[in-house]
């Protein structure tokens, strides 16, 4: 992956090709083979030390030079397909016709910026271009079956442990203007391979990116009713003192703050 670190020009041409090959020929083994070996047919097989191990000895250096993905509120989403430049195409899920383990929606993958030439070359049969009215749709009908989006991101070196660029609505608000972004995904606990790797093999091991947002609990507003904690596919949250508070790492999913009855949940900026 690091040829593709470089200077503009030819970079951008080689992180082109290596993003189609990406799609074309490694993308759906690996989540094939990682969901089985976590939570399908070979789930046993997986449990093992030596699969662990080597699961673990993988894991990191692919989520730090290859593929990983930071979550975002649904609101922010729908803000940045609205300022976001160029095509966008949808097609299946790659985890869910990867491994046919989840009844979601299947046809939820948003590709974006050098996404859009990769997968629709790749599978010119499966990907459809579309309006960022449609996408918006398709982003609103996930958020409310209780999915959370996240950012996925080709060749993310340098992004690890670094906050967001900027605060403003547009595209270089994530560091767009790298064009490493490449797909907006609409996730769930029983089907995004990347999510169960994260939450199997742990964020050392396979690391999602640090979240635009964090969650912030109003106590004054708060009934501690739990179901922020529901919400959470983090296991971020818990309730002490009867309020919710954050017990770990928060990733700026935003689901806590959707489920919150109260609306005692805000998404501020990380560090704002």
């Amino acid at each position: 992956m690091g040829l593709v670190h470089g200077a503009e020009g030819e970079v951008s041409r080689l992180r082109r090709w290596s993003l189609y090959l990406f799609a074309r020929y490694l993308e759906m083994p690996l989540l094939a083979a990682s969901y089985h070996l976590l939570r399908g047919r070979y789930r046993r097989l997986g449990q093992s030390r030596a699969v662990r191990a080597l699961g673990t000895a993988l894991g990191g250096p692919f989520a730090y030079a290859g593929d990983t993905a930071r979550a975002l509120p649904a609101p922010r989403v729908l803000e940045m397909i609205e300022a976001l430049p160029g095509q966008i195409a949808v097609g299946p899920c790659r985890c869910r016709a990867a491994h046919r383990g989840c009844d979601h929606p299947l046809e939820t993958d948003l590709v974006i910026h050098a996404g859009v030439e990769a997968w629709t070359r790749a599978f010119p049969d499966e990907y459809r271009v579309i309006d960022s009215a449609e996408a918006q749709r398709i982003v609103r009908t996930c958020s409310q079956l209780g999915m959370w989006h996240m950012i996925f991101v080709h060749c993310p070196i340098g992004q690890h442990g670094r906050g967001p660029k900027g605060h403003d609505h547009g595209p270089s608000a994530l560091g767009w203007d790298l064009g490493h972004e490449y797909v907006i995904c609409n996730c769930c606990t029983c089907g995004c391979v990347p999510y169960i790797l994260n939450r199997e093999l742990g964020q050392r091991f396979y690391p999602l990116l640090q979240g635009e947002y964090v969650a912030h609990t109003e106590a004054g507003r708060c009934t501690g009713d739990g179901a922020c904690l529901a919400a959470c596919p983090f296991q971020a949250r818990a309730v002490v003192d009867g309020h919710a508070v954050l017990a770990d790492t928060c990733f700026g999913c935003g689901l806590c703050a959707a489920a919150c009855p109260e609306g005692a949940i805000t998404m501020q900026l990380r560090g704002g």
